[in-house]
């Protein structure tokens, strides 16, 4: 189907900008603040670049293997960040190699499938994770999952040819 490319770069698309929309609201001492996906990467990094000026300050000694295991799972919580939107990612690739070759066979329908799913899956989570207190990040990323399947499974049943294997 010709239109499943599209659903899906779409998709990819909104998942994309999920990552820079907000993802949760954050309550603290009366203050409301809503955070992206973005923010926490960039807060990480600032967050590292202190431990790493706290390491420098104090020997090696007790603290210094602490500032080491802080930096570790600073790293893994971005790496974590990260992984949640690569599906949003490798879904926009599949629907713009879709649009620019002008076919969209089973295989891309497939992966799309999959990663639709993996994407419901992911937006799923932090939906109940974040509980009423969710922002529109985690609508676009839901939206990205539905985009996925429905564009995978729409070129499953019907996937499109190359226009040179149709004219012959």
């Amino acid at each position: 189907m010709k239109a499943s490319k599209f659903i899906v770069l779409v998709g990819g698309i909104l998942g994309i900008l999920a990552f820079f929309l907000p993802i949760v609201t954050v309550h603290h001492r009366g203050a409301t603040a809503s955070v992206s996906a973005f923010q926490v990467i960039k807060g990480l990094d600032t967050v590292s670049v202190a431990v790493d000026d706290h390491q420098a300050d104090v020997a090696l000694a007790s603290s210094g293997s602490s500032a080491a295991e802080a930096k570790d799972g600073l790293a893994a919580a971005k790496g974590i960040v990260f992984a949640l939107f690569i599906p949003a990612l490798i879904l926009a690739a599949i629907g713009g190699r879709g649009v620019a070759k002008k076919k969209f066979g089973r295989g891309a329908g497939a992966f799309s499938l999959i990663l639709g799913l993996v994407g419901l899956g992911i937006g799923a989570l932090l939906q109940s994770a974040a509980g009423g207190e969710s922002g529109i990040g985690i609508y676009l990323l839901v939206m990205t999952g539905i985009a996925g399947t429905v564009g995978g499974l729409l070129a499953l049943v019907k996937p499109e040819r190359a226009a040179v294997a149709a004219a012959a």
